[in-house]
């Protein structure tokens, strides 16, 4: 019987040599850049746009769209100032295209709220009785508030 003179080896140390695991990265990493655009643009999903991968160390942007892809070449100097700053600080670029047939792959990024408080049942009663005493469109605007509260309650319940 022959005899193993090698110690088994971790798992985690073989595979992180593999190109599994720089897929794995990869995604990670692309992931994190679709929440920093969403965050740029100012949206809570992104459904005409999305980073699609990283290559020669310039994040490639692909576009459902004209518009879009116009808006992103105007934001271009925003959205690569926000990825160096808060992602890669060694990014060399961004590339811009246009995604053929206008379909993307939309990503399952969850990206959070911005606001996510509820109004108390006692704000929306001072709420509505400053709104009874108001007129115009403070009065408007209050009534909206309230009720977008009410519609928001209504759902996490």
């Amino acid at each position: 019987m022959a005899r193993y003179t090698q110690k088994p080896l971790d798992i985690s140390k073989v595979l992180s040599h593999s190109s599994l695991a720089s897929q794995q990265q990869q995604v990670a990493l692309v992931q994190q850049l679709n929440q920093v655009l969403a965050e740029v643009l100012q949206l809570e999903q992104l459904s005409f746009c999305q980073v699609s991968c990283i290559r020669d160390g310039r994040a490639v942007i692909l576009s459902a769209s004209a518009p879009w892809l116009t808006r992103l070449k105007l934001q271009r100097d925003a959205i690569l100032d926000n990825f160096r700053r808060k992602i890669l600080p060694d990014l060399a670029g961004i590339d811009i295209e246009a995604s053929p047939n206008g379909q993307i792959n939309k990503p399952n990024v969850p990206i959070p709220q911005k606001n996510s408080h509820q109004l108390s049942d006692s704000a929306a009663t001072a709420l509505l009785s400053v709104a009874q005493n108001t007129d115009g469109a403070l009065k408007q605007a209050l009534l909206k508030l309230i009720q977008n509260a009410e519609a928001k309650n209504n759902k996490t319940r």
